[in-house]
């Protein structure tokens, strides 16, 4: 098989914690194994601490001499001047590459890129809006711009999820192939699970402070709900930054709050626990890293809908709303592990299928050697 090369563009890298360099990492790897597409990373933002590039051999990395858009550029210029990758693909996200949400300038390199390049684009995310004493009122005009920019130069372009697909959709300027490929998951995809009735009886809550916070704020009832009818014995509160509102227990459950954890840490404590309970929004679920890592650890994944939103889900939803748990118990008062486990199993089962990082990399891989 002939090996290919392509310049991924991401806006952090491990280990600073960066959602799009994560998810491009593993993705980098997949397109190596599966289809021997070599990936160098081009990373925008310099992480802290030093990292390690034996990690991601055959792939390899570089950062912007500063997080700018002409620093960007000359990098870009240098990495072209030693090799020709075949495309490149653009990870995009309007904050990514700018902390007040103004990625124009960026964007203005891109097109000057498309010229002689081609461009794959992945949009993790579109565009923000608020009210007019928030920032996001006043850059969502330049944020729907930047989108249409990137949608009718690139060759073809992915999203996560159908809201974000009609949105595209809507702006009717794509000029190439445009596709739906669900988020997997940032933490790996272990090979061997355990049933449920052989992990721990343990609860991970996972995700930023801020929607852990408002979990334990404005859904507590539910999620002691939870812990009795799964009775569970632990709860782990897992993401960055701790607060003096988590709670010490729920529903007689003890809360341990752990903190950040590193993927292989949080991938072995998913696999030992029977639960993940996250705060979302059920129409864009297949954006969810932390739904697909529950799926790809194969627990039972349930959701705490943030607020009511009147708008369709999709048709197919791999975890059960937390408003649903009690109508799965028995007579008892408590869900049988039967019942867990056939959700999870469903759930896991549809993302091997549908989400898994190999399902990713086949999909990219087929447009980076459309032209074959």
């Amino acid at each position: 098989m002939q090996s290919r090369s392509i310049l991924q563009i991401v806006s952090g890298f491990k280990p600073s914690v960066d959602g799009m360099g994560d998810f491009a990492r593993r993705l980098g790897d997949a397109l190596w194994q599966s289809s021997q597409i070599r990936s160098h990373f081009l990373v925008y933002r310099t992480p802290d601490a030093p990292f390690d590039a034996s990690e991601i051999v055959p792939n390899t990395l570089s950062y912007a001499a500063e997080p700018s858009p002409p620093a960007f550029i000359e990098e870009v210029d240098r990495l072209q001047q030693g090799h020709r990758f075949d495309c490149v693909l653009f990870h995009y996200g309007p904050y990514g590459y700018s902390r007040t949400g103004e990625p124009m300038d960026l964007v203005h390199e891109i097109q000057d890129l498309a010229e002689d390049t081609r461009i794959l684009v992945f949009f993790h995310e579109l565009y923000a809006s608020g009210m007019p004493w928030k920032r996001a009122f006043w850059t969502n005009r330049e944020q729907r711009e930047s989108v249409a920019r990137l949608l009718k130069l690139a060759e073809a372009s992915f999203t996560s999820n159908g809201k974000y697909m009609q949105r595209l959709k809507r702006l009717g300027v794509s000029n190439g192939h445009l596709t739906k490929i669900p988020i997997f998951s940032n933490i790996g995809e272990p090979q061997r699970l355990r049933a449920l009735s052989q992990r721990s009886r343990q609860l991970v809550i996972f995700g930023q402070l801020v929607t852990r916070l408002r979990l334990y704020r404005e859904h507590r009832q539910a999620l002691e709900n939870i812990c009795r009818k799964l009775r569970i014995q632990k709860v782990v509160d897992v993401g960055s930054g701790r607060s003096r509102h988590t709670p010490d227990s729920l529903a007689g459950a003890k809360v341990r709050s752990t903190g950040w954890m590193d993927e292989h840490q949080l991938s072995d404590l998913m696999a030992d626990s029977v639960a993940g309970v996250v705060g979302y929004w059920p129409d864009v679920w297949e954006k969810s890293g932390v739904i697909a890592a529950y799926q790809a650890h194969a627990l039972l994944p349930i959701l705490v809908e943030l607020e009511p939103r009147n708008i369709p889900a999709p048709t197919y939803l791999p975890y059960i709303l937390a408003d649903d748990i009690s109508g799965l118990a028995t007579v008892n008062g408590m869900v049988s592990d039967a019942s867990m486990q056939q959700i999870a199993d469903a759930a896991h089962n549809y993302y091997m299928i549908h989400q898994s990082v190999h399902r990713c990399a086949e999909v990219i891989a087929k447009s980076v050697t459309r032209r074959d």
